[in-house]
Formats: structure tokens, sequence, C-alpha cells
């Protein structure tokens, strides 16, 4: 049986500070020592609320080097590229073939693909964490029309019905790259009338394939850039073209919270919110309108090709708690769900909170990325919907778990759930020394040290 941890704060402080130094790359830092040698979107978002506490300098940085990527339509991709790294990660810088867009920037190489908008209430987390307040107002003023813009894609480009709910185009746009809740769309492309651009595979090199996609998977993740290369990022060609296109419960409710943040700082800063306030009117309306599952009692996405509900109980059906989507009616039941057999306890096994996909589905699997493993981005989100709706004793359970983990096994990538497992089984996988893991972690000791 795994000892009960006892979490020395300061030492874990101190390690977590040390994992995004031994990271840092000049302007930005990169998610991990090996796998992940550029710079993801939404990961420099969560490694700017670490940096926040100990180097604001290099917090802004961050995200100024992120929007440098940023395209002319507001696009903002979900990888900025690393020279120096090209040739260590596929899909590689010329694989994506983003000259074939105008609205790329001609001096900075990304990817054709977004990531969930984390940066608004990124950008508003800072200004809190922040000692000068003037400084911070200087940041906000600059990063606004940046984020004004990304948001403004989104609804324009990504919205097609105007509904107030936008789709993704690729499960790497999700962040919940591997979710079982993927799986019957990619499973209906048809490769007897298609066909794979040939590639090979690095995440492998680095990785334990238990944990990682299937060959399967990444056929199907290549032919949709394939699809987008072919469209040449024109979103309207990729509309009629593509066979994925998923309203993901996750996706819009970070939306919708960085909606919010958007609100608060254009105050502050006298900008017109207006519009931050029609987006968001309509998006919250039509996550429950749409998205909720009455049955379940919680968010499910919805396949806009296959015009079907995709009911699966993954942790992003419990996501809109961040955002203050759901009803207190609503959020009852979803923290019901997070600590009943569904997430937290089933018969004899109990499990740290939370799974990445319930341990009730044939389709969970603890070890498996995004089925089944506990991410530290996903409990931190739950723990401040948690805060918000006052459910104050469950995001204490789910902070004390996280910790735990860190403490325990290190700052991996992710966790396996299982509770009451012999020591030598029980670990983290993906990366070690993970960036949004210790930046994370980060901000939850602050508020204890």
């Amino acid at each position: 049986m795994n000892p009960i941890v006892e979490v020395d704060l300061n030492v874990l402080f101190e390690e977590a500070k040390n994992v995004l130094l031994n990271n840092r790359i000049g302007k930005f830092t990169k998610p991990a020592p090996a796998l992940y040698p550029h710079q993801w979107n939404w990961d420099a978002g969560f490694i700017s609320i670490g940096y926040a506490y100990f180097d604001m300098e290099q917090a802004e940085s961050e995200l100024r080097y992120l929007f440098s990527g940023q395209w002319a339509n507001g696009m903002l991709p979900h990888i900025i590229f690393n020279p120096d790294g090209d040739g260590q990660y596929f899909p590689g810088i010329s694989f994506w073939e983003t000259w074939r867009s105008f609205d790329a920037p001609e001096q900075v190489n990304t990817s054709g693909i977004s990531n969930p908008a984390v940066h608004g209430f990124v950008l508003q987390r800072m200004y809190e964490i922040a000692e000068d307040k003037d400084r911070a107002l200087d940041f906000v003023q600059e990063m606004f029309p940046k984020i004004k813009a990304l948001h403004a894609y989104f609804y324009s480009e990504r919205d097609p019905y105007h509904e107030g709910l936008v789709y993704i185009r690729h499960p790497w746009e999700s962040g919940n790259d591997n979710s079982p809740t993927w799986d019957a769309p990619l499973e209906r492309i048809d490769f007897s009338k298609v066909k794979v651009p040939p590639f090979t595979r690095k995440d492998l090199n680095t990785s334990h394939a238990d944990h990682r996609p299937t060959n399967r998977d990444y056929d199907r993740y290549i032919y949709l850039i394939d699809v987008f290369r072919k469209g040449d990022y024109k979103e309207d060609k990729i509309f009629s073209t593509t066979p994925f296109a998923v309203q993901d419960p996750l996706f819009n409710t970070i939306l919708i919270k960085s909606n919010q943040a958007m609100i608060d700082m254009g105050r502050l800063i006298g900008e017109d919110i207006a519009i931050f306030k029609d987006w968001n009117v309509k998006s919250v309306a039509a996550m429950n309108d749409k998205l909720w599952n009455e049955q379940t009692g919680m968010y499910d996405a919805y396949d806009l090709i296959n015009e079907e509900r995709i009911e699966m109980e993954a942790s992003s059906g419990l996501m809109p708690l961040f955002a203050n989507v759901p009803s207190e009616k609503q959020a009852k039941i979803i923290v019901k769900n997070l600590m009943g057999p569904k997430f937290h306890q089933h018969h004899d096994q109990s499990y740290y909170l939370c799974p990445s996909f319930t341990p009730l589905s044939s389709k969970f699997d603890p070890k498996k990325y995004w089925r089944g493993p506990v991410w530290i981005n996903m409990n931190w989100m739950l723990y401040q919907g948690l805060k918000r709706y006052g459910f104050r004793n469950e995001a204490t359970h789910i902070k004390e778990d996280s910790l735990k983990l860190l403490s325990y096994y290190g700052f991996y990538e992710y966790f396996d759930p299982r509770k009451n497992l012999p020591q030598e089984k029980a670990q983290g996988y993906g990366s070690p020394q993970f960036s949004w893991s210790a930046a994370l972690c980060l901000d939850w000791l602050s508020s204890d040290l």
C-alpha cells in the first residue's frame, strides 16, 4: 500500500520553480524536457500563471512569444515552433504547410490548428498575482486586443450556425487529445476512400507506447491535417470537407471563462466590453440548451457532421463549473457525479480526483493519454469551479489529491488515478518534469505558504 504522503510545501514550491526554470528556453518555456521541444498554446497560459509568482517578466514573455505566432485572422496556433527543436517532434514545421494560408505569419513557424482559449483568464490571474498593478495594467492593455481577436476568430469562423458554440476540427485542439469522446467521429473516417500521407511518429522515442495514442489514432490525426492543408486553411472550405467538427464542452467552457475575464479586464482599462457580454450570454444559454444531458447529469460534446450528441462521461463534462455555466441545481448534480462512483469511489476501488474518463466505462484506461489518468490542469480548473459554487470541501479534496500526486510521484504529465495499488505499480506517466503541473502547483501552494 502507498504510504500517506506528508507534503512539505516549501520543498514542493522550490521543486516546482526549478521545473519551470529547467524547461525555459529564453523567451518561452517548453512543456517538458524531451517530448515537447516547442511552445504549446494552452500550456503557455498555465505556465505564465506559475511564473507570475517569482518572475513576472518571464510570465509576460510567455504570452508575448505565443502571440507572436497569431494569424492575421486571429487564430492562435497550438504550437509555436522552436527552430532549434525542429526534427525532434512530429508533425514538424514542414508537415503543416501553413504557407498555404495568407493568414499565417511569415516570420514565425506555427501549426495550423488552435487550442483552448485560456489567455483571458490567465491574464486576469496574472493581474491578481501582480504586486506592481500599474505594470500589470499596461500588460493587460497590450494583450487585450490580441485576445479579443482570438475570440472573434472563434465566434466568426468556428460557429457556422451562430449558436454561440464553437467547434474544434481536430482532437488536438481540445487539449484532451486522445479522449474516448473522439472515438466515434474518428472511426467514421472511411480509409477505403481516403489516403493518409506518409509519416513517422517520434513521440514513441521518449514515451511508452502503452501510454500514448495508437497508430490507428495517428492515421486519423494526420488525415485531418491533410484536409486542412488541401483546404488552404480556409475555414469555410475546411468545414465543407472535414469529417470531424465537434462542439466540445471543455473548449467552450474555457472560452466562456475567458470572456468573463475580458469583461472584468476591459472595465479596468476602459475598453468596450459589449461584444464579450453578447458572446457570453449566447454561449452560456447554448451550453445548457444543447450540451447539458439531463439523464447523465453532465455536459456532452456534439458532433456537427453527424448531427448527434456524443454521450461520454469524460471529466470535460464536469468542467462547465469552472465558468459558472450550470445552475445551482445542475452544479449539485455535477458534484454528486464527481464524488460518486463515476469518478471517485466504486465498490472496493477508490480514485484520486479526478480521472479524465469515468472508470465505469470499458474505454477507461488508467495509464493511457486522456483515457483515464488524472491531469493537474483539469483538477486546477475543477478546483476553481467548485470554490465558485461554494463546494469548499470538495475543492479542498481535489487540491489535496493533486498535491499528494505531485509530491509522491513528481511533476509528471499525468497520473494513474487508482488508489490502493502496490507501490511499485503506482506512478506518473507521460513526460516527467512537466511544466504546467509545476506552474499550477505554484498557484495552489501560494495560498498555503
